[in-house]
Parts: C-alpha cells; structure tokens; sequence
C-alpha cells in the first residue's frame, strides 16, 4: 500500500517565517496572482497575466481583510453562488471544487473589486470598486460596462 503524500498550503508553508515577512508573504500572494487556464465560464474573467484580486477594495476592515488572506492562501475562499473556490497554491492560484473547508466566502459583488491585465499591462477587467490609484495611467475610453466591471472592446 502506498503511502499518501501530503503537500503544505501556502499559508502553512510560510507561516515558519518571522511576522513580518510572513505577512508581507500573505499581502503579496494575494495582490500579485494570475490563473492557469483552463478556467471555469463563470470565472474566465480572471484569465490574465495579472490578477489583483483586490481584498483591500472590499471593505473588509484589517482583521477580515487578514482572515481573506489566510484563507485564500490556505484551504481557499468560496465563489459565491457557484461550486468553485479561489486558492493560492505556490507560484500562481487556482480556481477549484470547492469542498466545504474554504474559511471564507467572498462577497456577493466580490468581482466589483477585481483588476485583471494582459501580458502587456493592458486591463481585460476592471472592476467598478477598483480605487483610481490602481487604474491611473490606464486609458479605459471604449471600454463597455459589463455590469460589475468595465471590460475590453
């Protein structure tokens, strides 16, 4: 009988870290991400080089906001209203089946706070909670609402 193997989240794999680096680890994996292909349909919106996921935009208050990073860069945080979680699993995240141990379920409107660019920084989406400091430099003319967020002609 084999032996089953069992791998560290990210959290777990960087929590051995001294404080302060461990939370700049959690901040980093966060903000900085991108998705793998193939995506599910309801999610594909997340397909691009760049992925800011955009904890901070969703008016979590420290302590939640801190709890979403633990739990994205640990067992996942929940889709809402779909059967997939998002999850940081060293070097990129994954959107998987969700299992009943996310610690998390993001918001209804969770999209709202996404930013998502292409291989030359060129935004595919930007959610309509994204702050204007991260859209500066950005020219967003032409782009067509697509309800939660502004998308790419």
């Amino acid at each position: 009988m084999g032996t089953m193997v069992k791998f560290n989240t990210w959290l777990e794999a960087i929590e051995k870290l001294g404080s302060g680096f461990h939370e700049s680890m959690l901040a980093e994996a966060a903000a900085h991400t991108s998705f793998p292909a193939p995506l599910p349909p309801e999610l594909s919106f997340l397909a691009g080089r760049f992925v800011d996921l955009g904890f901070e935009n969703l008016g979590l208050g420290p302590k939640k906001f801190n709890d979403f990073l633990r739990a994205f860069s640990g067992s996942g945080v929940r889709v809402p209203n779909t059967s997939w979680r998002l999850r940081f699993a060293y070097p990129h995240a994954v959107a998987e089946p969700a299992d009943g141990s996310e610690q998390e379920i993001l918001p209804d409107w969770w999209r709202e706070a996404v930013l998502v660019t292409d291989d030359q920084f060129i935004p595919t989406w930007v959610g309509k909670r994204v702050r204007p400091d991260q859209t500066a430099g950005f020219n967003l003319q032409g782009y067509r609402d697509a309800g939660e967020g502004l998308v790419r002609p």
